[in-house]
């Protein structure tokens, strides 16, 4: 046996989505950890107009190249829809990125509507995986306040990961 094969997996060739795929195993879903793990350098607290929830674009220092802006005005769980919507943008649609993408409050940018969707529904499932979110309603936490401040995001935002999950009455 070789020094590398004893360490452990070898996580260099570990795609983007399987690097975020480690995350979603503890409530809430540690997405600056997340972000920082696929080389993404994040700002919280961008000076951005009210109507631009965030951006991802090229540069910055992190080991992707890219960077991560979430708007300093908007509230924390909508920071964090945000956050998870633009690593979503990296994960999905990185070759579209270009020179950025900004996404207005409504989550629409100059992509597709089927690539705002998409980005929407990963970021919904990153902030709230079934399994997840199943292992923790079986435990005996069902009511939706609970929920959701467990997993930091919105009730609505639960309410619909429940129905979806077959979880709600």
């Amino acid at each position: 046996m070789t020094e590398a094969s004893t360490s452990g997996p070898d996580r260099s060739a570990e795609t983007p989505l399987a690097i975020a795929g480690r995350f979603l195993d503890s409530a809430p879903v540690d997405l600056l950890s997340m972000a920082e793990t696929l080389g993404l350098q994040v700002n919280m607290d961008a000076d951005l107009p009210d109507e631009i929830s965030g951006c991802i674009m090229r540069g910055g220092n992190g080991d992707s190249g890219y960077r991560i802006e979430i708007n300093r005005l908007h509230s924390f769980n909508r920071k964090r829809f945000t956050l998870a919507h633009e690593i979503s943008h990296y994960l999905l649609h990185k070759e579209q990125i270009g020179d950025g993408i900004r996404d207005n409050v409504m989550y629409r940018s100059r992509l597709s509507d089927f690539m705002e969707i998409e980005a929407n529904q990963n970021a919904a499932r990153m902030l709230m995986p079934a399994a997840l979110v199943r292992r923790v309603y079986h435990a005996g936490l069902r009511w939706l306040a609970g929920l959701s401040q467990a997993f930091q995001v919105s009730e609505e935002a639960m309410r619909i990961r429940l129905k979806q999950l077959g979880l709600a009455p």
